[in-house]
């Protein structure tokens, strides 16, 4: 659009389309990176409302890690070995499951309808 040949009305409509735009796309962008932050907030009430079963699960575990060491540091380290394990794998299956979870979606959706 040349600014010598429109008027001055026409690039200013313009403008402000174009700024409308922009403002949807952003907060369509915030809304976007709000959710996940909304998920955690309501980990953090489930985690006060079962503070005293999660406080009761801590002391057993230490505990047995007091009482019992060998069974509990066996436990861990296959515990860091899977988690090593499943980064190594999860970077190439996620594109298959990406691919695979909407089909699964929609023929299980169908069924529960």
């Amino acid at each position: 659009m040349s600014s010598e040949k429109t008027p001055l009305k026409v690039r200013r409509a313009h403008l402000i389309a174009e700024c409308e735009q922009q403002r949807g796309d952003v907060a369509y962008e915030l809304n976007l990176l709000k959710a996940p932050v909304e998920r955690i907030g309501g980990i953090g009430s489930s985690l006060l409302a079962n503070r005293k079963a999660l406080l009761a699960g801590g002391g057993v575990a230490l505990g047995m890690l007091i009482a019992r060491p060998k069974p509990v540091l066996a436990l861990v380290a296959t515990g860091v070995s899977t988690w090593k394990i499943v980064q190594k794998v999860l970077p190439s299956v996620m594109p298959v499951v990406q691919r695979v979870l909407p089909i699964v979606r929609e023929h299980l959706g169908s069924r529960f309808r």
